[in-house]
């Protein structure tokens, strides 16, 4: 298989999602430590509830649904356009930027 520019491009983009969850998730896992870290009372006292924590990477904005839903669909029409299926003669040299514009449009689905 050939690894031309937009591979290249498509990789990177990956990898920039992949790291976007990362620092997301680094995010949470401090604000959930510190949310159950017991404050400095005495030994004698006992700690109160904790309060529950979420763990959900995904956002709860509707717009944000549709932004990632958007990627999908241009992930897709990328991939079908490099596949021939789409025959668009002048895309088929640029199938790589919805692909890649979709992977960035799917990370707002994470918050």
């Amino acid at each position: 298989m050939p690894i031309d520019y937009g591979l290249v491009i498509i990789i990177g983009a990956v990898l920039i999602f992949y790291l976007r969850l990362i620092i997301l998730q680094r995010e949470r896992a401090k604000r959930i430590a510190r949310q159950v870290k017991p404050s400095g009372k005495k030994k004698g006292q006992t700690a109160g509830k904790v309060e529950s924590v979420s763990f959900s990477l995904l956002s709860q904005n509707k717009r944000d649904w549709v932004i990632a839903g958007t990627g999908i669909v241009l992930i897709i029409i990328g991939i079908l356009v490099n596949l021939g299926v789409i025959p668009f003669a002048w895309a088929r040299s640029l199938w790589w930027l919805p692909v890649t514009i979709g992977i960035i449009a799917f990370s707002w689905g994470f918050r």
